[in-house]
Order: structure tokens, then C-alpha cells, then sequence
């Protein structure tokens, strides 16, 4: 940290840290979200993990474990569940939220993992609308 840097979070990260790759979410134990802003892979697996979020002449950083990664603040994040199996992602996969809502997969990935009513974190990331279960992500858009 240099001189010119203002810590903004001290705390940890809420629930596993899988690392870094590419737009990961990050929940804080204070409840704000973190999405990362750059592209960088690394792989490093803990459970609720220190973390430090330092403001740098306009940017933000976060380090977790030595190594950090530009990062941007997200608002707007909508909390459920999935209501009931979640397979992963097929290509046109639609998952119906607890809260009513419906999201369907709009660009093609294939990730199976399963999981019964998971938590289902959806948010804004480069125009568009992502949706992210048990640690795998996909791109989505709202049918209901």
C-alpha cells in the first residue's frame, strides 16, 4: 500500500473464496458486493478470508492473501434462491427464484454442478446481466 492509499474495508470476504478470473463477485461480511475489473487468474481456496479494500487515486484494490486485483463497487444485486435443482448451465437454461423471477441463460456455456435450492446471486456486469450459483456464473436475462 503506498502512500496515497485509504483503506475503505478491512474485514472479510463472505462465505469461499475460489480466487481470481475474470468479473468474480465478491461479497464483504459488511454486505457490500465487489466485482473484479480486470482479468487475472488465480486460484486460491479459503474459506472467508481476510480481505483489505484500499481506495488508489480514484481505483480500488482488493488483496486477499498477498496478491491483489483492480476492483469496482456493484449495487443492485438481487438475493434468492433457486426454487429447487440447480444442474449448472446448458446453453438455454431458465431457473425459477424464489422471489418469482425467472432467468434464463443467454449466451452459451456448458458447467454442470448440482445443488438443491441454492443461493442465486443475479447482477449487472458489462451491460448485460449475470447470474451466479455455487461458485459458476453465466451470462442471463430476465423472462419473468
Amino acid at each position: 500500500m503506498n502512500k496515497m492509499s485509504k483503506v475503505v474495508y478491512d474485514g472479510k470476504i463472505d462465505g469461499e473464496f475460489e480466487g481470481f478470473n475474470d468479473q468474480v463477485l465478491f461479497k464483504m461480511r459488511n454486505g457490500t458486493y465487489w466485482i473484479q475489473a480486470r482479468y487475472h487468474y488465480w486460484y486460491h481456496y479459503a474459506y472467508c478470508p481476510d480481505a483489505i479494500i484500499t481506495e488508489e487515486n480514484g481505483s480500488y484494490i482488493l488483496t486477499v492473501a498477498g496478491h491483489s486485483i483492480p476492483i469496482r463497487r456493484i449495487t443492485n444485486v438481487i438475493e434468492s434462491q433457486i426454487d429447487g435443482t440447480f444442474k449448472g448451465w446448458t446453453g438455454e437454461t431458465s431457473y425459477e427464484l424464489r422471489n418469482g423471477q425467472v432467468w434464463q441463460q443467454s449466451s452459451y456455456k456448458y458447467e454442470y454442478k448440482y445443488a438443491y435450492m441454492p443461493e442465486a446471486l443475479v447482477y449487472e456486469a458489462n451491460g448485460g446481466f449475470k447470474m451466479c450459483v455455487v461458485g459458476i456464473t453465466a451470462d442471463v436475462r430476465r423472462v419473468k
